[in-house]
């Protein structure tokens, strides 16, 4: 019979989480900086395109439903693994980043039905 109070290989699952998130985090700082650079102090359109608008939107949108989504998260208590889990902070955190997603998807499928339509 297994004992699921220390699961097997959580150190390796844990610290390949980590050794990813620290790539992402690398990778969009290179990707940033590298975009910066290309592109430099011009750059508010592209082939016609308000590409520099359509970035600092969208970055205003991410922003402002991750506020929105963690302060309407839920601080209702869950029961893990037979114990209650009571801190709000982390509850909120959690439906934040459920809910930020689907709302996220839910804009671009409008975005995206909108600008055919305009067309």
């Amino acid at each position: 019979m297994m004992n699921f109070a220390s699961p097997l290989f959580v150190d390796i699952v844990l610290c390949t989480i980590y050794v990813l998130l620290l790539a992402a985090v690398a990778l969009t700082a290179w990707s940033v900086v590298r975009g910066l650079r290309t592109r430099g102090g011009e750059g508010a359109s592209e082939h016609g395109v308000p590409a520099r608008k359509i970035a600092l939107l969208t970055l205003a949108l991410l922003l402002l439903t991750l506020g929105a989504t963690w302060l309407l998260g839920s601080t209702a208590p869950l029961t893990v693994n037979g114990k209650p889990f009571t801190s709000a902070f982390w509850l909120k955190t959690s439906d934040m980043l459920i809910a930020t997603p689907v709302v996220l998807a839910v804009v671009l499928v409008a975005v995206a039905l909108w600008g055919k339509v305009k067309k």
